[in-house]
C-alpha cells in the first residue's frame, strides 16, 4: 500500500469515497476469506448461538421480492451476510488492530481517537446474490454524530458482474448529523443530481466511505462471490445512542490515552 494520506483526505472529502488498493497483504486477504468460508460453506449446521448472526438470501428475498429476478428456490442457502464477525473467529477480532486500515482510517478522522463500531461481512454469492437498494448507511447506525466511516475491505475482485458498489460522489454533504429512516431505501426518482460511479477494485483493497454517502449495488450474476468485510468506525466525540453493544464495540486501538491503551490490551491479550 502507497501511504498517501493528504491525498486520502482529499479524494475522501470531495467525494465522500475513497479506494486504497493493495492495502490487506495476501496472507492476511487468504486467512479473512478462509474466516468467510468457513461460515459460509454449510451455515445451516452452525450452532444457533452462532446461526442467529447469518442472514440468508432466501429470507431476504421473502421481505424484498423485487430486489432479485430468481425464486427462494433458486439460491438455495446461499448467505448474504454475516454479523458479529469477531464471534465466529479470533481472527476477526484481530482484524480490528490491522495497521495498513488503522493509518487510513487516522488520516481520515485527523486523530488518533476514533473507535470500533462493528464488522460484520455483505457476501454476495455468485449467481444468485440480490441487488442492494440505495441508501445511507448512518440510519442504521444511531449515533450522536455523523462523523463515522464505513470500511470495505475486499476478499474478491469488485466489478460490474459481480455486484460492484455504485456511489453518488459528493451526496455525503447534502444531509447533516441526523437522517431521515426513509434513507434506507431511497426511490429512484428521489435520487439526488449527479454522476453515478461504479467503484471497481481488485481484491486486497479497502474502500472507505462516510456514513452520508448515498451508494447502492447489483445482483451478482457471475461465477465469482463478491464478499466485503465491513466494518463501522466512530470518529472524536462519535458515540452510540442505542442500548445495543456489538462485540469489541468501544475499542481504541490508536488512542494515546493510557487507559484506552490499557482496555485494547486486556480486551485482546493475545496480541
Amino acid at each position: 500500500m502507497k501511504h498517501d494520506p493528504q491525498r486520502w483526505k482529499e479524494d475522501y472529502e470531495r467525494d465522500g469515497y475513497l479506494v486504497v488498493e493493495d492495502a490487506v497483504d495476501a496472507d492476511t486477504l487468504a486467512r479473512l476469506r478462509i474466516g468467510i468460508e468457513d461460515i459460509t460453506a454449510d451455515p445451516d449446521s452452525l450452532p444457533p448461538a452462532l446461526k442467529r448472526f447469518v442472514n440468508f438470501e432466501r429470507d431476504y428475498m421473502k421481505e424484498r421480492p423485487a430486489l432479485n429476478d430468481l425464486s427462494a428456490d433458486d439460491v438455495g442457502n446461499a448467505v448474504r451476510n454475516i454479523m458479529e464477525l469477531p464471534r465466529f473467529a479470533p481472527l476477526f477480532g484481530e482484524f480490528i488492530l490491522y495497521a495498513p486500515l488503522l493509518d487510513i482510517l487516522e488520516a481520515l478522522f485527523e486523530s488518533s481517537e476514533f473507535h470500533f463500531h462493528n464488522y460484520k461481512c455483505i457476501v454476495k454469492a455468485p449467481r444468485v446474490s440480490s441487488r442492494f437498494c440505495w441508501h445511507r448507511d448512518l440510519p442504521y447506525l444511531e449515533h450522536s454524530t455523523s462523523n463515522l466511516i464505513t470500511a470495505m475491505v475486499c476478499l474478491d475482485p469488485m466489478t460490474a458482474a459481480n455486484g460492484a458498489t455504485v456511489v453518488l460522489p459528493g451526496s455525503h454533504r447534502l444531509v447533516g448529523e441526523t437522517s431521515n429512516p426513509k434513507d434506507t431505501d431511497i426511490a429512484e426518482e428521489d435520487l439526488p443530481a449527479g454522476d453515478r460511479v461504479l467503484v471497481t477494485c481488485p481484491a486486497g483493497s479497502i474502500v472507505l466511505f462516510h456514513v452520508n454517502i448515498v451508494h447502492g449495488g447489483g445482483a451478482n450474476r457471475s461465477d465469482i462471490p463478491r464478499r466485503n468485510v465491513i466494518g463501522i468506525w466512530s470518529g472524536p466525540d462519535t458515540y452510540p445512542i442505542k442500548g445495543h453493544r456489538y462485540h469489541y464495540q468501544g475499542l481504541y486501538p490508536r488512542s494515546t490515552d493510557p487507559a484506552r491503551q490499557k482496555q485494547v490490551r486486556l480486551s485482546l491479550p493475545h496480541l
